[in-house]
């Protein structure tokens, strides 16, 4: 895209975030404002998509439960009874609390990141229920903004257990993505949306080594 087309893209997008969060469109509701919460008999339709398919409404989207669709047939899913669109969820936007207790704008931002539960080859899919765990255990005294998007991992029932409460185990963070375990015998495993992945102790011993020959070499007098 040219600079042009693409600022003009990057100001579509924001005005469509702007208009969903400042009034959300509601079509065929009686009894005023929507908490946000799913009732019995209301459906709701995840849908996700490129900020390219959004602001310019072409392209191919993938809606939850269903598949992938054109854009043009996304009237066709939802142009039928009532409905409620939600503001634009930007996945890169980092959100946090100073809290320990996880808010439903986080745990539904979580979700839409992590699909499928972050322990090592774990197959649960992360669902509205599944437990979230802190990656940097909270602290009531430490720093604010310690219940993040950042700083948050779906994990299933057991990997959670595995977590908190068994010897020898630790996780951190690689990056927005990637979390590594290492296990009580070493082994160490990074979970990102591809799956799980063993790493192999003798590329970073690679790595150590060639960094520590760089390092060297830079110090020696010449």
């Amino acid at each position: 895209m040219t600079p042009a087309a693409l600022q003009a893209l990057r100001a579509r997008l924001a005005q469509v975030k702007q208009d969903a969060y400042r009034e959300p469109s509601r079509r065929g509701r009686r009894d005023g404002a929507d908490n946000g919460q799913i009732r019995p008999g209301k459906t709701e339709v995840v849908v996700h998509l490129t900020d390219h398919t959004l602001a310019t409404g072409t392209g191919v989207l993938r809606a939850e439960g269903i598949g992938p669709l054109l854009a043009a047939q996304l009237s066709e899913l939802i142009g039928h009874g009532p409905y409620v669109v939600k503001p634009v969820i930007d996945l890169n936007d980092a959100v946090s609390v100073n809290a320990y207790e996880i808010p439903t704008r986080i745990r539904e931002r979580v979700k839409l990141i992590h699909p499928v539960e972050l322990f090592p080859y774990g197959t649960r899919e992360t669902t509205n229920t599944i437990d979230l765990d802190h990656i940097e255990p909270y602290d009531p005294l430490g720093p604010p903004g310690q219940t993040s998007t950042a700083n948050l991992a779906p994990l299933g029932r057991f990997g959670h257990r595995v977590k908190t409460h068994a010897r020898g185990w630790s996780v951190r963070r690689v990056d927005d993505r990637t979390i590594e375990w290492t296990t009580p015998h070493g082994f160490r495993f990074r979970v990102d949306p591809n799956g799980t992945h063993r790493v192999d102790p003798r590329i970073d011993q690679t790595a150590v080594h060639s960094s520590v020959r760089r390092t060297n070499a830079a110090t020696d007098d010449p």
